[in-house]
């Protein structure tokens, strides 16, 4: 009979933060050959950035002023669901061409997974609840800053991700969006990569992305690297894959628990008031 955690797939997040604007040479789409939703104009507005993949769904709602994911100041809000958890989140954005600012708060409700006592070193079957177990439901304000820049024919981006999780300090949270099993209250997730633009137009896109979760009270932190391809679609329309498995952890999560991968499309909409 198969454990809980079998058949699960890693869960999703961002490999390359706002994809939008890398660099396009297309005229005919892009004004000045930085983003197809370049644009001068500002007004209110509301968009919808739906991710579905394997196997997840998020729609993201903001509403905000400015320029539609281009420069712009709102309030953001998605709903994460996964075979894994459920994530509701609100807050704050900030955005601008090279920057991207947000802070909020996010409600985590796992499936399958239970809070951890203090240990040196976890397995991945030992994030599964049990009978007598207490589920793994916590609450975290999130930071995010986001910088991406073109770069040789492509983009560079670097994320900075502190969490701060409401739990007891005795006790250890596997975090579903870094993907570590932390010691409360604090975790720090450093990502940066880099994307190549093939031919003229720079629709495909592909290069590398390096993690590194700071884990304070944990014996050491945890460094990951893999792959990361971009395919724009259309305007509206990317494909987006990831795949960064772990390299060095105090734990032995597995490649289900320890990765961090993301694949599947997301789809932008937005309207002008």
């Amino acid at each position: 009979m198969a454990r809980p955690s079998e058949g699960r797939s890693p869960d999703p997040g961002e490999p390359i933060p706002k994809t939008d604007i890398l660099p396009s040479a297309r005229p005919s789409v892009v004004k000045r050959g930085l983003s197809a939703w370049d644009d001068d104009e500002d007004t209110f507005f509301t968009t919808v950035a739906s991710d579905i993949g394997f196997i997840y769904l998020r729609p993201r709602v903001t509403l905000g002023y400015g320029s539609p994911y281009w420069k712009f100041v709102g309030i953001d809000t998605y709903f994460l669901a996964t075979n894994s958890f459920v994530s509701p989140y609100v807050g704050w954005r900030a955005s601008f061409p090279f920057l991207d600012a947000l802070m909020g708060v996010r409600y985590v409700h796992a499936f399958d997974r239970r809070i951890l006592p203090k240990q040196n070193e976890y397995d991945g079957d030992e994030l599964d609840i049990e009978p007598g177990d207490t589920r793994s439901t916590y609450t975290a304000i999130d930071f995010e800053l986001v910088l991406v820049a073109p770069l040789f024919h492509g983009g560079v981006f670097l994320t900075a991700h502190p969490v701060w999780v409401d739990a007891p300090s005795d006790v250890r949270i596997y975090e579903e969006v870094l993907r570590v099993v932390m010691d409360p209250p604090f975790a720090l997730g450093l990502r940066g990569g880099y994307v190549y633009g093939f031919g003229e137009s720079q629709d495909v896109k592909a290069g590398f992305l390096l993690e590194h979760v700071i884990m304070p009270g944990r014996p050491a932190n945890v460094v990951r690297a893999g792959p990361a391809v971009l395919i724009g679609l259309s305007k509206h329309f990317d494909f987006l894959f990831a795949f960064s498995p772990v390299l060095t952890s105090p734990d032995s999560l597995g490649i289900l628990h320890g990765t961090y991968a993301y694949v599947g499309f997301l789809h932008r909409f937005s309207h002008r008031f």
